[in-house]
C-alpha cells in the first residue's frame, strides 16, 4: 500500500506559462547515453518558440565545452539552449582557487581533457592533499568493494576524496552503470572525507542561476524556476535544497522501477533512502 503520490503532469505545455527558466538534467531526460529523446527535444524547441531561459545542469565531470561536443554528436541542436553548466565545471574552479594543494585524478583517461591548463595536478599519490574523482577505473575494477583496499590506504593517508560527479548510477541504454558518486559513498562509509561537487549542492544551483541572469540580465525568482530530473538523490533533491519546484522524470535511471505502470512512490523514496524528499511533479517522460 502507498500513500504518497506526487501530481502527474500528463502535457509539459499545462505548466509553462508558470516558470521562465528551466534547469534542466541531460542524461535520462534529454538523451540516454547513445540516442536522444525525439519528446524531450520538442519540449526544449517549444520553450524556446516561448521565449524561455533553458539551462542544462549536468553532473557529467568534464567541462562543459567536452559535453556540447557530446552533444553535438548526438545531433542535439545547442540554439535550444541558453546555458550549459556541468559539475565538472564547478570542480575545476574548485581546483584553480586551490593552487597551494596537490590533487590526484581517479577516473577513466576520458576524463582528462578535465585538468587542460591545470598544473597543480599529479599522479604521484603520496605528493597529493586531495583526490578528484570522475568516476570508475576499468583497470581496478567495475565493482564499487574493488576499491576497498586501495580506499583504505588512502584514508590511512588522510586523503580528501573530491567527487566531481554526485551521480550513483547512469542509465546507458538499457544498461545502469556506476557513477562516481557511488565510489564516493563507498570511501565515505569508509571511514573517509568527502567533498562534492555538482547536484543536490546548492553550489551549482548558484553557479547556474547567477550566470543566466548575467545572461540575460535580469533577477530570476526561484519561484520562476523549474527543475527537471530523473534522479531523486541529485535531480530532485537539489531542487528541494535550493527551494525550487521539480519534475521527476521517470524513463531514467527509475524505467525499470516504475515497469507495468506500478507507480508505488512510498517504495522508490524508501529505496533511495529519501523519505523526507518530496515530489512536487512527474511525468513519465518529458513530453510536450
Amino acid at each position: 500500500m502507498q500513500n504518497y503520490l506526487p501530481e502527474e503532469l500528463k502535457k509539459f505545455k499545462s505548466i509553462s506559462n508558470m516558470y521562465d527558466v528551466y534547469f534542466v538534467d541531460l542524461w535520462g531526460v534529454i538523451h540516454n547515453g547513445i540516442n536522444l529523446f525525439e519528446n524531450a527535444i520538442t519540449v526544449l524547441d517549444e520553450l524556446k518558440k516561448q521565449q524561455k531561459n533553458v539551462v542544462l545542469i549536468s553532473n557529467a565531470p568534464r567541462s562543459s565545452d567536452t559535453v556540447k561536443q557530446f552533444l553535438k554528436k548526438l545531433k542535439f541542436d545547442l540554439e535550444l539552449i541558453d546555458l550549459l553548466v556541468t559539475s565538472g565545471d564547478v570542480t575545476k574552479n574548485y581546483i584553480n582557487k586551490n593552487q597551494k594543494k596537490i590533487f590526484y585524478h581517479l577516473g577513466p583517461v576520458k576524463d582528462n581533457d578535465l585538468f587542460e591548463g591545470i598544473n597543480n595536478i599529479s599522479s604521484d599519490i603520496n605528493e597529493t592533499q586531495e583526490i578528484i574523482c570522475t568516476g570508475l577505473v576499468d583497470e581496478i575494477g567495475g565493482n564499487i568493494s574493488d576499491y576497498e583496499n586501495l580506499f583504505k590506504s588512502w584514508i590511512l593517508k588522510e586523503k580528501t576524496f573530491v567527487c566531481a560527479n554526485p551521480d550513483e548510477v547512469v542509465s546507458r541504454g538499457n544498461n545502469i552503470e556506476f557513477c562516481a558518486g557511488a565510489l564516493a559513498k563507498y570511501y565515505k562509509k569508509l571511514g573517509g572525507a568527502v567533498l562534492y561537487f555538482g547536484k543536490p549542492y546548492e553550489e551549482i544551483y548558484n553557479f547556474a542561476k547567477l550566470n543566466i541572469e548575467k545572461k540575460i540580465g535580469l533577477i530570476i525568482e526561484k519561484k520562476r524556476i523549474l527543475a527537471i530530473g530523473d534522479n531523486l538523490k541529485t535531480d530532485i533533491h537539489g531542487a528541494q535544497n535550493f527551494n525550487i519546484d521539480s519534475l521527476l522524470i521517470l524513463n531514467g535511471i527509475y524505467k525499470d522501477f516504475f515497469r507495468d505502470n506500478n507507480l508505488n512512490f512510498d517504495k522508490l523514496l524508501k529505496s533511495n533512502e529519501m523519505e523526507s524528499l518530496r515530489i512536487n511533479k512527474f511525468q513519465q517522460e518529458l513530453n510536450w
